[in-house]
């Protein structure tokens, strides 16, 4: 029992010291600078890109929403990029002064592969200087883009904006979206808003600049694998700066589709392995708080585990010593710690009211998904991809750029021949 007893103690005083660390990361992040400063003149010229599938009855009032930014309306445009559209979405959104880009002779099979094509593409472009990816049922705050160019404007390579899940404030739908997003992408995100620290990206209100896309790219990793993406900007020293001055609010009512449990874990092991002291070693080094406090996040459990551990824990101990013993009661207290860690979250994302009173269902809601994650399958590469693997494949085996067992093409000249004299 003795033993027993000191493992409790142990465990109990970790997961203590891990929800401070946690609270301490969101107080911090909320340090302001001295003095309101005015926002530097507009000088950016900006692509917002939307992924759209099917979305006939909604691109028309979005396209129309962002063009009323409070923007010059000479330096930005609408970029719409359709995912397998079989109505007239294209149609409508060029109809409503949009730019459409079409995946051409490839396929994209989801938003994601969308949006990095599209990226891809614009980078040729000299016209754009920053690119800000959308939902299709995104709002903007007016003042949006006048604050990115302000940030582009100091120095930021990337900016992420105030996120804030909106919808019909009674429903269940908008709640449990809005407990979800308080997690994400890593529940000791900090979100500063002046100190350098990590931050983090919900993808919606992501403003990317030219020159981190030309220089870092955004497909390896790919820009929806958040935690991979973040860990390749810190090992070189390139933070998310965040902003809450300009605000996006996502409006999309389907939850996004989950990862496989064991990728996840296998991805966060990697990257502890591979980055993890490597970030620490070179924030010591050149005294960025932004790397250690990274590589630092790589080692901690999710929120997920901690809840997890402190309800078999304080199970265990109501168990073994009573539920008004002092052990059962820490374990208590530290399970109200982790309420309100997502309360003040709420709070910070300007959180509808309901999603304060589903806050008792979020157990649920998390077991829920990683039930549903442990049999999630990994995403399988689209077929136009698996034909070009397959192609090269047997062109590195038969040497040549031709495969085996097929006759060279006769080619023919179309000069007409020459006459004799």
């Amino acid at each position: 029992m003795t033993y027993l007893a000191l493992l409790e103690t142990v465990v109990l005083a970790g997961s203590a010291v891990l929800v401070i660390y946690g609270f301490l990361l969101s107080f911090i992040g909320r340090i302001r600078g001295s003095g309101k400063v005015p926002l530097i003149f507009p000088r950016h010229v900006f692509a917002l890109v939307v992924p759209v599938r099917n979305d006939e009855g909604t691109i028309g009032r979005t396209v129309d929403h962002l063009r009323r930014n409070k923007y010059p309306r000479s330096m930005f445009d609408v970029i719409i990029a359709p995912v397998n559209c079989t109505d007239q979405t294209p149609t409508v959104a060029r109809r409503k002064g949009a730019v459409v880009y079409g995946p051409g002779k490839q396929r994209w099979s989801d938003a994601d592969e969308a949006v990095h094509g599209v990226l891809e593409r614009l980078t040729s472009k000299d016209r754009y200087d920053a690119y800000v990816v959308l939902d299709v049922r995104s709002k903007l705050s007016a003042n949006f883009l006048a604050v990115m160019s302000d940030k582009l404007s100091r120095g930021a390579l990337a900016v992420q904006s105030g996120y804030s899940v909106t919808g019909r404030k009674w429903t269940w739908n908008t709640a449990c979206r809005a407990l979800l997003s308080t997690l994400k992408p890593c529940w000791l995100t900090s979100w500063p808003l002046n100190l350098r620290l990590a931050g983090g990206i919900h993808r919606t209100g992501l403003c990317i600049s030219r020159r981190l896309v030309e220089k870092h790219g955004v497909k390896r990793p790919r820009l929806d694998n958040v935690l991979e993406f973040l860990t390749k900007l810190l090992r070189h020293d390139v933070v998310i700066q965040y902003t809450d001055q300009a605000w996006v609010y996502d409006r999309t009512r389907a939850v996004k589709p989950l990862r496989s449990t064991f990728q996840r874990l296998r991805t966060r092991w990697q990257l502890a392995r591979t980055d993890g002291l490597p970030l620490i070693m070179d924030g010591l080094k050149w005294h960025s708080a932004a790397q250690v406090i990274g590589g630092f996040n790589l080692f901690m459990p999710s929120y997920n585990t901690t809840l997890l551990t402190a309800v078999l824990f304080f199970g265990l101990a109501a168990y073994l010593h009573g539920v008004a013993s002092t052990i059962a009661l820490g374990w208590v207290a530290l399970i109200a710690g982790l309420a309100i860690f997502v309360i003040f979250r709420l709070w910070f994302m300007r959180a509808p009211v309901l999603a304060y009173a589903a806050l008792p269902s979020l157990p649920l809601m998390l077991f829920w998904q990683a039930v549903r994650s442990c049999f999630a399958s990994s995403p399988k590469p689209p077929p136009a991809k698996a034909e070009a693997e397959a192609e090269a494949k047997v062109q590195s085996e038969t040497g040549s750029g031709r495969p085996q067992g097929r006759k060279p093409r006769r080619r023919y000249s179309r000069r007409p021949r020459r006459q004799p004299s």
